[in-house]
């Protein structure tokens, strides 16, 4: 299953739980409460996980070749700045700095 397939099963799963009791938040104590919350964080994670995934590495170059500052590839992937800059780390745009002696 894929991570999309993955995200709409969760989605469906929490809208099948939230009907069951619409008052689920006022009862901290009961399992149905544990697994919306629980399953409320997974979705929350996998939204966040892949906020890189919307990077695409040729139109990424192409954005830098054509003059694009950082600010605006980040709004054409839809994604943060600091999404971005740890992108381009990851993906070795951005070298770490190393201190010489002058």
């Amino acid at each position: 299953m894929d991570n999309q397939e993955e995200k709409v099963r969760n989605w469906n799963q929490l809208l099948l739980m939230l009907a069951i009791d619409s008052e689920w938040f006022k009862k901290p104590d009961t399992e149905l409460y544990k697994q919306i919350t629980t399953l409320g964080r997974q979705i929350f994670q996998q939204g966040s996980k892949n906020s890189a995934d919307k990077i695409d590495e040729e139109k990424y170059l192409r954005l830098v070749h054509y003059g694009f500052t950082y600010n605006e590839i980040a709004k054409e992937f839809n994604v943060g700045k600091s999404t971005l800059l740890n992108w381009r780390k990851e993906k070795g745009y951005i070298k770490k700095r190393t201190t010489e002696e002058v």
